[in-house]
């Protein structure tokens, strides 16, 4: 060996002055991070108190009473609903809504608002038009007691839900759709909707007044924005 020259294995392991030095490799065990799990299907009771079911009934512009008269809005209270649903598998969506008609309350304050009306309706007023809309002329109260709603087919559009139904409204069943904004977690459930049908689908005509002077449209809105929890 010539005087002042290496051994060329250790001359080839050490690092030239100022170079880091690799990092070992990190260990791999096949593990990956969790995830949330997948929301599953359940079934849930739908929870009045912290939703709002409501209709829109609006005043006929083209009659000669039109400024003296009122669009509506009718809240549900006291009803009561059941939904199933799979966010892996929505047309086996199920849905069953049961409105009791002695527990719709027209045109009170916070729905007026709600709704963006600003004119208020006295509590005399609101009376009359709760007896008119229960008389045998508009909803029957005294023959048909509920209003009710059953899922027929649920059909996913993008990252809504088409929810179509047969809708049961003095005493004739109508088919409805909504296409709704719905979310599921398993223990967790909401749907916000709207759609619209006419007086005259279940049998019955507008409210009228005066001769026609004073006359309520055909069509009516129907907006849901439901909460429910798992059932037990």
């Amino acid at each position: 060996m010539a005087p002042g020259a290496e051994p060329a294995a250790a001359s080839a392991a050490a690092p030239s002055p100022g170079a880091a030095a690799t990092p070992p490799p990190l260990a791999t065990s096949g593990a990956t991070s969790p995830t949330a799990p997948a929301p599953t299907a359940a079934d849930y009771t739908l929870e009045p108190g912290k939703s709002t079911l409501y209709v829109q009934v609006f005043k006929s512009p083209d009659t000669l009473a039109s400024g003296a008269s009122h669009d509506h809005v009718v809240a549900a209270t006291g009803w009561s609903g059941t939904v199933r649903w799979d966010p892996s598998a929505p047309s086996a969506c199920k849905v069953d809504i049961r409105v009791p008609v002695s527990g719709l309350r027209p045109d009170e304050d916070a729905m007026r608002k709600r709704v963006g009306y600003e004119v208020m309706l006295s509590a005399s007023q609101r009376e009359k038009i709760g007896e008119q809309m229960r008389a045998a002329s508009q909803l029957d109260a005294a023959r048909f007691g509920d209003i009710t709603f059953a899922a027929t087919r649920c059909e996913a559009v993008g990252e809504q839900v088409k929810v179509s139904g047969s809708l049961t409204v003095h005493g004739v069943a109508k088919t409805v759709t909504s296409t709704m904004k719905i979310r599921g977690d398993g223990q967790s459930f909401s749907a916000s909707g709207t759609f619209t049908a006419k007086a005259t689908d279940f049998g019955f005509e507008p409210y009228s007044a005066l001769l026609g002077a004073l006359k309520n449209e055909n069509e009516m809105k129907f907006t849901l924005d439901v909460r429910g929890a798992r059932r037990p």
